[in-house]
């Protein structure tokens, strides 16, 4: 694993020879110890470029590299600091200082440099297991879904097609050879094709070799290899001449499209059938891409049960019992195995015949250090030997320096990388863009596993898999010895005190603990810094870190930055906290800033626009004074991403607003225009907007306080003037709208012609009373406090691409249009305190009305609303999973509904029912066969419209419904009527309720068994008007909270209280 040694100081050389190139002409002065510097870095990489591609072992060379390290990171502080100078003095505009810093006078020579390029042995390189389809697996676990969908596939090809190819894609040890293995065994592919050919492929995509192993396979010839590829091809036409055939490709690593496409041609010549199939395995989504299948099958982890089933098959007889102690330690190493088959196995053969401490002990220290361990890592370091570049090595292993399990955000991982040097730009692409490149690398190899995405479809965090982590940790600190200082480290509450030495060499630090005793500026190599929650104020030692490049400051309460934050010249990152009310004005001094990360009340200084670096800048807010005007932005055309500008009603006409130069900045994707509420002045919002014409690159788009009559051209026809050729551009890749307070529009925008748009957000647009354009592609529609609007009708019927639907306080909207049920991609219906909507439309689409995906459905506070169809809720019922229907107080349909849900819903896991009249089944029995089993929470509410006559039936409904979900159900909100003295007599089976919240119920005394509830730790009593004692306690019982309101009759005598002193008691808000 010492390669990262060698791509460590590949990074650092190419670092310094870019350096020399970029600023030689401010290097006089040391021309003869450049030269002689630059001469011998040369030399150097020259040898790293060929020990980059093996594996090394040797100690002599380890050794070697060590130092070679050490020596390359000493030259690599020695320039970086005089280039540090030499900004110092372009910004301070000082003469050449007589004399030199000592550092900089060190030769490349007294660096030591030139004596380590020395001979080192050959190094050896990984390469992977042979795989075969015949070996025997005999734990097969998990994947009983995957085998019929890849059986599926493969004996569902094209009959007129010479071959289909489907790529399974996993991160290494996810068991996609095993998978593949039972596949090709299946009795359906057997039947289906004529010929089975299984062929181990690894790092090394020869053809000729695929075509000898694919020959010998299907002849069982063993003899010489064939080299020439004439040869082989004929032989293997002859042998498949009229067979038709399953190939499986494992392992693959070629990502060359070109021998790829030859591979495949040459394969289609020797192919006389059509409805063959080829599979293939890979670790690499560009790989899976690079063959081009017709369907691409991503292998998953396991749960943590089937991880643990491996173990036990491992570990205990078959049918033997597993004794409770082992039980309940071997789940949490399951749990540690993190889905990885691979991991599974392998701890579960190290268990076996071990003592119940022993498993306790490698629960603790798990099996990186182990020989297990290392057979992990065999696996898994093929993944990181195929990263084709050093610098992307150094990318992958940095990773490591986070805490297992910690969510890394790409953007800050990407600026981190940065600070460190490891992405070079190039003509075409910058830092950032190298950094996205290589985020993307790590993630189609599985060595990084997506967290979260953005609106664009894009990875936004990740995570490492703990093994993963283990792997890039082991290269990474390659430290047995201690000679190798550390570079990264990341230090909690439990970290030991940093000696000076240590801290010396350290280059990244995240303090994520409350105190920290070492003056920072023993950190004096320090590129990445990342502050705690325990600052204040910035400590006066970061002025003294000449080489840092990127300060985090988010994570603390610092709310004021010094002066001296001005000579930071390296910066390229600062991310600010909350607190952050304002920035220094020597800011502008700091010409290698990037990205500036600040909230939207922190005020920016004068001149901003001298940061011609700067690609982040989310915040703008426009003054009057010079400094301070729109035009700072005008020279900032290297804005990436978002960027709201604010206050726009300082900025008096277009010609001012053109001078932001907004559409000569192809990288703004998100715009936000924004104007304030509280102004007097005259209203020019036109022809400011007028000005702000973006470029056609725009994904987002939002517009506040506009106050102008009608939107400019560009906005109303949502398209841009493309000046030279005198015609308008749709804007193609707007993807998201949101008009906010827009008081004085009466249309909103063109829309249709926009093919990407997925989200449209409007609120506050109060004159608007019919949404008259249309968009066929929408995903999601919000709409809020249009206070005119009367009519909704066009999206139903062109949106079936509609998951998300939210009307709120539209208070003149009487009805929706027909067909609400047909919109058979919607996933979220949110309809609240529309005070005049009747309707909500009529079912249409027969047949189809099953196809529904509706998974939470809420309609609120829409008080004249009368009818809820049932006909929609039945199409809706077997998918949902939260449902409320609160404060419809002329609803006259709920029985039916809850006959309905009875019927066919069977994945509730909310249920609200509040403020709705009659709250019993419609039919007798009804609610006995309702599966209610993942219901979670339960809320509802029997007072409107009670009678004694209807009680019997809402008796009945609440007790089944009660009874359905006795071991689900965690949450309990009950509203009951005062003068009916009715308590549920099923809340007692209630296993696994935590919070009972019990409101105006009419009982006296609360019965004896509410203390038996072993789940319960919370209990409320609201506005129970006759309430007067509460039953004892008794010590078994673990409630923990008591919360008393509203009843006036309940005393908490200091008798009851003496033997209850182990709960916490609130009564009408005050302790007792």
């Amino acid at each position: 694993m010492e390669g990262v040694s060698s791509a460590a100081i590949d990074v650092l050389v190419q670092n310094l020879i870019n350096l020399f190139k970029d600023e030689y002409s401010l290097l006089r002065g040391l021309d003869e110890d450049a030269q002689q510097l630059q001469s011998t870095l040369g030399t150097i990489q020259a040898y790293l470029n060929d020990a980059e591609k093996k594996s090394i072992t040797q100690d002599a060379v380890k050794i070697w590299l060590r130092e070679l390290e050490a020596v390359a990171f000493d030259a690599d502080n020695v320039l970086d600091e005089l280039s540090y100078h030499l900004l110092h003095k372009k910004v301070k505009k000082m003469k050449t200082p007589k004399g030199k810093d000592k550092r900089m006078k060190k030769t490349a020579t007294e660096l030591g440099i030139q004596s380590m390029v020395v001979s080192a042995p050959v190094a050896i390189t990984h390469t992977s297991i042979e795989t075969d389809s015949v070996s025997l697996d005999p734990i097969f676990i998990g994947r009983d879904d995957d085998v019929p969908k890849l059986v599926h596939m493969l004996t569902q090809i094209q009959g007129d097609r010479i071959f289909s190819m489907v790529a399974l894609v996993g991160m290494g040890g996810m068991g996609k050879t095993t998978l593949t293995r039972n596949v090709f065994n299946h009795e359906s592919l057997k039947a289906r094709f004529g010929s089975l050919i299984w062929v181990h492929v690894s790092q090394t995509f020869d053809p000729i070799s695929l075509f000898n192993k694919i020959y010998s396979t299907l002849t069982s010839n063993t003899g010489d290899r064939v080299e020439i590829k004439e040869v082989i091809l004929k032989r293997l036409k002859e042998v498949l001449n009229s067979k038709t055939y399953i190939l499986v490709l494992d392992d693959v690593w070629n990502e060359d499209v070109q021998m790829w496409e030859d591979f495949i041609n040459s394969m289609s010549g020797v192919t006389s059938t059509t409805g063959n199939g080829i599979l293939i395995t890979t670790r690499s989504e560009k790989v899976a891409s690079t063959v081009n299948p017709f369907h691409i099958h991503h292998l998953n982890g396991l749960s943590d049960e089937d991880c643990w089933s491996i173990i036990k098959a491992k570990t205990f007889d078959k049918n033997g019992e597993v004794p409770s102690g082992f039980e309940m330690v071997g789940r949490k190493i399951a749990k540690r195995c993190r889905g990885l088959p691979l991991a599974a196995n392998v701890v579960g053969g190290v268990l076996r015949c071990k003592s119940e401490e022993e498993w306790r002990s490698i629960n603790e220290t798990w099996i990186s250090d182990d020989e297990e361990g290392q057979n992990i890592s065999k696996i898994l370091i093929l993944s990181f030997d195929h990263l084709s570049l050093p610098s992307l090595k150094k990318c992958f292993t940095f990773c490591s320096v986070f805490p297992k399990g910690r969510k890394i955000r790409k953007e800050e991982l990407i600026e981190l990388w940065m600070a460190e040097g490891f992405l070079q730009p190039s003509r075409r692409n910058d830092m950032e863009s190298v950094g996205d490149m290589y985020f993307n690398v790590l993630l189609q190899n599985s060595l990084l596993q997506i967290q979260m995405s953005d609106d664009y479809g894009n990875a936004s965090e990740c995570v490492m898999h703990d093994l993963v982590h283990d792997l890039a940790s082991s290269v990474l600190s390659n430290n047995e010895d201690g000679s190798t200082p550390f570079r990264y480290m990341f230090l909690n509450q439990e970290s030991s005190p940093i000696p000076e030495k240590v801290a010396k060499h350290l280059r990244t630090v995240f303090l994520d603990c409350e105190t920290f005793d070492a003056k920072l500026s023993n950190f004096e190599c320090l590129h990445n810094l990342t502050l705690s929650v325990d600052y204040k104020e910035l400590p006066d030692s970061v002025r003294e870190l000449v080489h840092l490049r990127n300060l985090n400051i988010s994570d603390t309460y610092i709310n004021k930055l010094p002066k001296w934050i001005g000579k930071l010249h390296h910066l390229q990152t600062l991310r600010a906290c909350r607190e952050l009310e304002n920035l220094p004005s020597t800011l502008k001094h700091m010409f290698n800033l990037r990205h500036l990360h600040i909230y939207s009340h922190t005020k920016l200084p004068e001149e901003i626009g001298r940061l011609t670096s700067l690609r982040t800048l989310p915040y703008f807010t426009v003054g009057k004074e010079k400094g301070f005007q729109i035009e700072e932005l005008g020279s900032l055309n290297n804005l990436k991403g978002s960027l709201e500008i604010k206050d726009l009603e300082m900025v008096p006409d277009k010609e001012e607003a053109q001078k932001a130069n907004i559409f000569q900045k192809p990288n703004l994707f998100d715009l936000a225009y924004a104007w304030s509420d509280d102004r007097e002045n005259e209203r020019n919002d036109e022809s400011v907007l007028e000005g702000l014409q973006p470029h056609p690159n725009l994904k987002k788009l939002k517009i506040s306080g506009f106050k102008g009559k009608r939107f400019p051209t560009w906005t109303e026809k949502m398209a841009v003037r493309d000046w030279p050729h005198c015609s308008w551009v749709p804007l193609p890749n707007l993807i998201k709208i949101k008009l906010v307070e827009c008081s004085e529009i009466e249309e909103i925008p063109t829309l249709e012609h926009l093919p990407n748009l997925k989200s449209l957000s409007l609120k506050k647009l109060k004159k608007v009373r019919f949404i008259n354009a249309s968009s066929n592609h929408l995903t999601s529609l919000k709409i809020e406090e249009l206070d005119r609007l009367e009519c909704l009708q066009w999206f139903f019927h062109n949106n079936q691409d509609l998951s998300y639907l939210y009307i709120s306080k539209c208070r003149v909207l009487r009805e929706l249009p027909n067909g609400l049920n047909t919109l058979h991609s919607l996933e979220n219906l949110f309809i609240f305190y529309c005070e005049n909507l009747k309707s909500i439309g009529n079912p249409s689409g027969g047949a189809r009305q099953s196809q529904g995906i509706l998974r939470r459905l809420s309609i609120e506070r829409c008080g004249e609303l009368m009818e809820l169809p049932c006909e929609m809720l039945e199409s809706w019922a077997p998918t949902i999973e939260e449902l409320a229907l609160e404060g419809l107080r002329r609803l006259k349909n709920l029985p039916m509904l809850i006959d309905c849900l009875a019927k066919s819903s069977r994945r509730l896991i909310h249920l609200t029912i509040r403020g709705v009249p009659k709250l019993k089944a419609g039919s007798s029995g009804s609610v006995e066969s309702w599966d209610l089993s993942s219901l979670k929470t339960l809320s509802i509410d029997v007072s409107v419209e009670w009678s004694r006559e209807d009680s019997v039936g809402i008796a009945e409904t609440v007790e089944g419904m009660l009874q359905r979900c006795s071991n689900s159900l965690t949450d309990l909100e009950l509203k009951g009527m005062e003068n009916w003295e009715w308590l549920p007599q099923s809340i007692q089976h209630l296993t696994s309720v935590y919070i009972l919240i019990l409101e105006n119920i009419g009982v006296e005394e609360l019965p004896q068994w509410l203390w038996n509830l072993s789940s319960l730790r919370r209990l409320y009593l609201w506005n129970c008007n006759k309430l007067k004692r509460l039953p004892s306690v008794d010590d078994s019982n673990k409630l923990e909270w008591l919360y008393i309101s509203d009843c006036p009759e309940l005393r908490i005598d200091s008798e009851w209280r003496s033997h209850h002193r182990h709960l916490q008691i609130e009564v009408d808000g005050q302790p007792v």
